[in-house]
């Protein structure tokens, strides 16, 4: 019998380290022949490369990032002679790794749980496979600094997804005391915080958030916590080693930077950015390779690792569209189909297509919303994702299946994936995200992770250039998000022309007919779909040019906590204010978010004048920040131009027009009796604005005036209560009224000259006797009901119309008049009180 192996050691080979070699020489399994053009191209520039610190690797999704990251790892292995680490988000992604490291022979070895480091890993013969929690968590036996454990020191690490895994880090930096699952201890710090609140004039919004009726975040303002922080951090001593056994050891000494967040869930204490150099395994590695796919903005890689902006700055980024696969995107709410007719269609597309074509599966924000498919698909969660993703890989399954928030870390390639149907926009399900969401909307830096989800989810279903896959976009706010030509520049040159490519289809499609029509193009290969996407797609093949100004903002985030960290708070005050002066492309959300952080570091320096001077600029920037402990001096907001003029500029920002239709549903989606306060006058507010008035929350925002402020042209204004949570038959009384005339007159005060209507928002007219409700009036919620279908109406036949410029400005100024929208006539929705018994 001939031994081959022992004839292969005879030979006395050296193992190559330029990894194309080794790709050449190790076995593979059948039907795979060569490198793509984009994995050679690569690997060749990280060779030459190699000795760098830190390097990012961007190939397109579905381009085969996973077996470059491979090869680079035996690369290392072969030259260095040392442990190499790669490193996935999660354990199917690891999983998916081990088994491409066995068909392409390369030695691979997964990491286990309370097992022992497998011999081959420390001799650095196999490439150790794990997820991200496995090297960074409180117990990591990977060793921490200062630890008690040994500290394995590697020569090499792959950070597969990097781009993706700021969530999967925060996470290990982050307590959660859940309300379901350590209620008392919920209770006891939201009772603890409510003072805070109360004086900061927000204890109506808290309770709403404590007891579920808003889905807000609020964050607890940073001096309280700071005040609170030793006593707090004495509380959870006795349980934190027990209930967050890998979150506490890391959090534990670094409670004065972090965040206090309260939602109806849960109270979050996180730690401002990632603690990164805890772990030398990663801090020490000389060589780290951040595989990312082709996004725009890596800033996030920055933000979570602590990397140079100089090394993300400079990406090996092949011009290629291999892995890109051929994806037809369409949005029903684009097309000319009733809207009330969308879900309907939406849902029988959906078993059409798994009935005749493949899997289809729906990637949902949150499982609440996941919980609307009920009725056309399986909602998955955790695990049962893997299980769902291997039955539709297996073909053992169709589907169709809901994942909540898995818009990455999943493959769905060829017949598993025949439609994707993207549906909200995708924010954050967890508390911080959802809370640097809401201070931070709007920004280039939200819109820049938005864009980033939104392409990752609708990756998972084409896994190459030979894939193919039809993806529907639906909910107002991503169909609202889609339609602003600013955010489709956040994309990617391929992902943006399959994009603008479908939306541009969408206004072509008249009925349900037309509808699966077009969908059969792509499912059943015609060659006119065919070769016209092709040619599109052909005239998008570049590189992503980077967004350099958010990366500055996440080094100016890094530097600022290094600083901070150590003790150096008026070096970070000073980092932040030369940034936030020097910045002039970047938005006032995040200057007023920075000079927040700089606050925050002026009252742990004890110069608590300095502190509420930066604290009062950051809120004069960003009004979803804190309110300064001392009400800031109100603002006028000046009287707006003609209100269709204001109407025409706002509907100019989406294109198609259609768009703005979901921005408006969107933004009225709360004005019913089931929201909290905070939602049902935030609602009004943007109703206001939508009609082309200037709109504000003046005692949300200052602490004083009313509930909302419409101020009109011609002088004129409502000043207005809102009272939508009480029950339907109660009438207003003497106090709530009372609180009406306050605000009136402190209308007056601050806008002399102008002609005010005192206005309650109520359930119904009624007045208790106590009232003298002479000249007050009220919008019931039914008026307010009929209002907001005339504004439906007029926003419907606006963004239907062919008119542009003035011919389209007339036109709204003859259906302002016509659905008595304008500010002249729009008083006819309201109604005199009536005293009831």
């Amino acid at each position: 019998m001939v031994d081959f192996s022992e004839r292969r050691q005879q030979r006395g080979h050296i193992a190559p380290i330029d990894p194309a070699e080794i790709f050449l020489r190790v076995p593979k399994a059948p039907g795979i022949d060569d490198l793509w053009n984009s994995q050679a191209e690569a690997l060749r520039a990280w060779f030459q490369r190699r000795t760098e610190k830190d390097l990012v690797i961007k190939l397109n999704t579905g381009g085969g990032k996973t077996l470059v990251g491979l090869l680079i790892a035996q690369s290392m292995i072969n030259e260095q002679g040392g442990p190499v680490l790669y490193l996935s988000p999660n354990n199917l992604l690891v999983n998916q790794t081990l088994r491409m490291a066995k068909d392409y022979g390369l030695q691979a070895v997964r990491y286990t749980s309370g097992e022992d480091f497998d011999d081959g890993f420390l001799r650095g013969q196999s490439v150790m496979v794990a997820t991200y929690a496995a090297l960074f968590n409180g117990q990591s036996r990977f060793g921490l600094a200062g630890g008690r454990r040994d500290i394995v020191q590697v020569g090499g690490l792959i950070l597969d997804d990097a781009h993706t895994a700021f969530t999967e880090m925060r996470a290990v930096f982050t307590i959660s005391i859940e309300s379901d699952e350590l209620p008392e201890l919920y209770s006891e710090l939201t009772h603890l915080f409510r003072p805070d609140f109360e004086a900061l004039g927000r204890q109506g919004t808290f309770d709403d958030v404590v007891s579920g009726r808003d889905q807000f975040v609020l964050e607890v303002p940073y001096w309280s916590w700071l005040l609170r922080a030793d006593e707090i951090r004495e509380k959870l001593s006795t349980i934190g080693n027990e209930r967050f056994p890998f979150q506490w050891p890391l959090v534990r000494d670094a409670f004065r930077l972090c965040h206090a967040l309260v939602s109806s869930r849960e109270v979050t204490i996180t730690a401002l950015y990632p603690l990164v150099d805890m772990f030398p395994t990663f801090a020490d590695c000389p060589r780290r390779v951040y595989m990312s796919a082709t996004v725009a903005d890596d800033s996030s890689i920055v933000r979570t690792f602590d990397v140079s902006n100089e090394s993300v700055l400079r990406p090996i980024s092949p011009t290629s569209l291999t892995g890109v696969g051929e994806r037809m995107i369409l949005a029903p709410a684009l097309m000319i189909i009733r809207r009330e007719e969308l879900e309907g269609v939406v849902h029988e597309l959906t078993r059409w297509v798994c009935e005749n074509f493949g899997g289809v599966v729906i990637i949902t924000p949150s499982r609440r919303a996941a919980d609307r498919w009920e009725a056309v698909a399986q909602v998955a969660q955790g695990d049962e994702v893997a299980t769902c993703v291997n039955a539709l890989v297996e073909g053992k399954s169709r589907g169709p299946y809901a994942f909540p928030n898995r818009y990455d870390g999943i493959d769905l390639p060829r017949e598993s994936c025949r439609l994707l149907i993207l549906d909200g926009l995708p924010r954050g399900t967890n508390v911080y995200d959802l809370y640097r969401a809401a201070v931070l909307e709007g920004s280039g830096v939200m819109n820049a992770t938005i864009a980033q989800r939104v392409e990752q989810g609708m990756g998972r279903g084409t896994r190459g250039g030979g894939d193919h896959c039809v993806v529907i976009l639906t909910g107002n706010d991503l169909i609202a998000w889609i339609s602003r030509p600013g955010n489709l520049k956040l994309l990617t040159p391929s992902t943006r022309a399959q994009l603008e490519m479908g939306i541009d289809v969408s206004r072509s499609i008249g009925d349900v007919k037309d509808l699966s029509q077009v969908v059969s193009k792509c499912l059943k290969r015609a060659q006119d779909w065919t070769e016209y996407h092709a040619e599109v797609l052909a005239d998008a093949a570049a590189s992503s040019s980077l967004s350099v100004d958010n990366l500055a903002i996440a080094q100016c985030e890094r530097r600022f906590f290094r600083l901070a960290r150590d003790g150096y708070y008026e070096k970070a005050i000073a980092v932040v204010e030369k940034f936030t002066g020097d910045g002039e492309n970047v938005s006032a959300q995040v200057k007023g978010w920075l000079l927040q952080h700089a606050a925050r570091a002026a009252t742990l320096w004890d110069n608590h004048q300095k502190a509420d001077e930066l604290q009062r600029s950051a809120f004069a920037l960003n009004r979803a920040l804190l309110r300064p402990k001392v009400a800031p001096a109100y603002v006028r907001v000046a009287a707006p131009s003609e209100q269709s003029e204001t109407i025409i500029k706002l509907l100019g920002r989406y294109v198609p027009r259609r768009g703005f239709l979901s921005f408006f549903e969107e933004a009225v989606d709360w004005l019913t009796p089931s929201a909290s306060s905070n939602q049902f006058e935030e609602s009004l507010r943007r109703l206001g604005e939508m009609l082309g008035f200037q709109s504000q929350r003046p005692d949300h925002e200052f602490g004083k005036g009313p509930d909302v402020l419409w101020v009109m042209n011609g002088q004129q204004a409502w000043v207005m209560e809102a009272k939508s949570q009480k029950h339907a038959a109660n009438p207003l009384t003497k106090e709530e009224h009372g609180q009406l005339l306050e605000a009136f007159q402190w209308f007056c005060n601050e806008y002399p000259g102008f002609q005010g209507q005192k206005v309650v928002v109520h359930p119904n007219a009624a007045v208790t006797e106590q009232v003298s409700a002479a000249d007050s009036l009220a919008l019931t919620l039914d008026r307010l009901l009929t209002l907001v279908t005339r504004v439906r109406e007029l926003f419907t036949d606006l963004c239907s119309s062919p008119l542009l410029g003035q011919a389209l400005i007339s036109k709204c100024d003859r259906r302002l008049v016509e659905l008595e929208l304008s500010s002249s006539t729009l008083r006819k929705y309201l109604q005199p009180f009536s005293t009831t018994r």
